[in-house]
């Protein structure tokens, strides 16, 4: 081989459909190079057939997360707060208001129930958990109480979109991967 120049691959390429295999076969050298061709390529097609394994179940694991939202909520609550309540003001006062004024003037409490609706704006938040029927923030001027809706909205995310594509892209990879894998590993 070293006179032509050549590897032993270039030198027997040729020779591998030759009619003369099982003559050229006896030689040992040869038949040394037949064998180690044959190991290498059962590990080229074990990797490949576990590659696309791995694909296959990886891609399938990708969109049944997606499909049953594991990684990412789709349910989301709706907390809706009517207005800052002052310091010292009972976290009721804008349901309620009517049975904190002690005064009996009609003019008064009328005052009191306009002074309150103009206080009035509403502010909404939507949480992904869950996080009782109310709760209290601390903000500017007060704090604002948050009631639940008796509702939970559902709304799609784009995650479980993307995982539910990665899944099959995945799967059809791996499966035509291992569909194609006699003429990937052919000798």
């Amino acid at each position: 081989m070293i006179a032509l120049d050549l590897s032993v691959d270039e030198f027997m390429k040729p020779l591998i459909s030759s009619h003369d295999k099982a003559r050229l076969i006896q030689i040992p050298d040869v038949e040394l190079w037949f064998k180690s061709k044959a190991v290498k390529s059962s590990v080229a097609q074990r990797k490949i057939i576990y590659l696309a394994m791995f694909l296959i179940s990886f891609g399938g694991a990708l969109f049944y997360a997606g499909h049953k939202n594991y990684l990412f909520s789709e349910r989301f609550y709706e907390y809706k707060s009517l207005g800052v309540i002052k310091k010292d003001e009972p976290l009721n006062i804008y349901t309620h208001w009517s049975n904190y004024i002690i005064e009996s003037n009609r003019e008064k409490r009328e005052e009191k129930g306009w002074e309150i609706l103009a206080r009035r704006v509403p502010s909404f938040k939507l949480m992904d958990e869950y996080v009782g029927e109310s709760f209290v923030e601390e903000v500017e001027g007060g704090k604002r109480v948050y009631n639940a809706n008796e509702l939970s909205r559902t709304m799609p995310h784009a995650g479980n979109s993307w995982l539910e594509f990665l899944g099959i892209f995945a799967a059809v990879f791996g499966l035509a991967l291992a569909l194609l894998e006699p003429r990937l590993t052919k000798q």
